[in-house]
């Protein structure tokens, strides 16, 4: 949990989601956190947060006739972090992953309300928001579509990659190291099943336990067991792995 008292806001348009929210804080993290009120009106709810300073905002995505966005378009975001609350589907949910902005799913779970609670006061959990929260917005605006960006945490804060720049990942350890168009590369502190649960869907496939490929990038399957990517690169495919990757690269085709 986090080595401060977190004093904390929160924003949503349906009472009973207050409530519940509410009960779960005083129940299971009363001594960390400190709700300094509950606003079902994003009007209020900025002036609130202009005078009140909160450490932390629960804030729901669908506000009435707003978004929990046009909320943060009108007060400084840049000194508080925020959690959306949200009850949305699948592909909202994907978006948020890709976006790496922190979210609850409603009905919120008491674990789950623990775990985000323990990245607040990491101060990585700040850096460039208004570029994820971009990202977010994207991906929710075209939630059956190919992501367009993913946002990766760097020893600076976060780089924020077209999907389709990514050429493949490497495990390395509990890190993933990212092969990039131009040649770029980008180690990340996250293992590469993260990625390969992330992206998966989205025209990569992990040919080997320790390589994960963008489909669209290979240029030449050998049989021997590797394939060719387009900035030159080989990688072994596994033998228990080769006639799924036939079959995923065949569907492709068709």
């Amino acid at each position: 949990m986090p080595d401060r008292m977190i004093n904390a806001l929160i924003v949503d348009d349906e009472q009973h989601c207050i409530d519940h929210l509410t009960e779960l804080l005083r129940t299971h993290a009363s001594a960390e956190v400190r709700i300094l009120g509950a606003f079902v009106d994003a009007g209020e709810a900025s002036h609130a947060i202009a005078s009140s300073k909160p450490d932390l905002l629960f804030l729901d995505i669908q506000l009435k006739d707003r978004t929990g966005f046009d909320l943060l378009n009108q007060i400084d975001s840049t000194q508080l972090s925020v959690i959306f609350t949200t009850a949305y589907n699948q592909y909202a949910v994907q978006a948020f992953r890709f976006s790496a902005v922190d979210y609850l799913l409603k009905p919120i779970a008491s674990d789950e309300l623990l775990s985000s609670l323990q990245k607040v006061s990491a101060d990585v959990n700040k850096r460039q928001l208004t570029a994820r929260y971009e990202i977010l917005l994207q991906h929710l605006n075209q939630p059956t579509g190919t992501p367009l960006k993913i946002a990766l945490p760097s020893m600076e804060g976060w780089d924020f990659i077209p999907v389709s720049e990514i050429i493949r990942c490497q495990a390395q350890g509990n890190y993933t190291l990212f092969f990039l168009q131009g040649g770029r590369q980008l180690m990340v502190s996250q293992t590469l099943k993260g990625y390969e649960n992330l992206l998966e869907g989205h025209g990569f496939f992990r040919v080997h336990h320790a390589h994960l490929i963008n489909l669209s990038r290979v240029t030449k399957y050998h049989k021997s067991g590797w394939v060719t990517l387009d900035d030159g690169s080989t990688v072994d495919v596994s033998t228990r792995r080769r006639d799924a990757f036939i079959t995923r690269m065949t569907m492709r085709r068709r």
